[in-house]
């Protein structure tokens, strides 16, 4: 809820900003070629994700590290982690020791990803992406005995593609605001953990350009420190 407030405050604070800009800096780009003067630049980004399954939340949080590409080509390497392990209310037909009276499975997820998104509409606040992921990772389960033992039954690798659409708000050059919406295709793997993981999810998240950042703060320095000595 914390990280939810934080981009709410920001998007109502920036979408204030961009009321009181010039109508002509919000001009559709569709498929741009090319934005920005930097063929390269550094992407950073958190990247959380959450989706539902039998009436559990999933959480599962993510890192974003790689390179933009003219501005409208990005690419790298994702790390995706459940916050907290998936508990539901599961009964295994293969293990006879498990608590029927109050069943528990619990799952914990890791993958790692490369993925590709192309920008597709851009203006000067806003940017709508269509991001690709290739993952591969493991899912691990353990069930709840009737002593209360919490016993591994499956540690299984999986590989997933996992299309999306995204939306970007950038009050400044250096920061955007993400929201997502995607589906995760789960394969190569066993039943139980395609029915778990393969699902529709949303996502949130910050991504931050370490350079425009350093060049926005070196540039309102060294443009403070002429007016001072334009003054004195």
């Amino acid at each position: 809820m914390k990280n939810i407030s934080l981009i709410v405050l920001l998007f109502t604070i920036s979408s204030t900003l961009y009321s009181q800009k010039d109508s002509s800096s919000s001009k559709i780009t569709y498929f741009p070629k090319s934005i920005g003067e930097k063929n390269w630049k550094v992407l950073v980004s958190l990247d959380a994700r959450r989706s539902f399954y039998d009436r559990t939340f999933v959480k599962v949080n993510g890192l974003r590290l790689g390179a933009t590409f003219r501005g409208v080509h990005n690419f790298g390497n994702g790390f995706y982690w459940l916050n907290k392990s998936a508990v539901f209310k599961d009964v295994l037909d293969d293990k006879p020791d498990q608590n029927l009276e109050n069943p528990e499975i619990h799952y914990t997820l890791g993958y790692t990803s490369i993925f590709y998104e192309r920008v597709f509409i851009k203006t000067r606040w806003w940017e709508v992406d269509f991001p690709l992921h290739l993952a591969a990772g493991r899912v691990t389960g353990t069930y709840k005995d009737t002593a209360g033992v919490q016993l591994p039954f499956a540690d299984r690798p999986f590989s997933a593609i996992i299309p999306s659409g995204q939306a970007k708000f950038y009050p400044f050059t250096w920061l955007s605001v993400r929201g997502s919406f995607g589906y995760r295709l789960v394969f190569n793997t066993v039943p139980e953990v395609k029915e778990t993981f393969r699902t529709v999810f949303f996502g949130y998240g910050l991504s931050l350009n370490p350079v425009e950042l350093y060049k926005s703060v070196f540039k309102k320095k060294k443009k403070s420190e002429t007016e001072n000595e334009q003054v004195e």
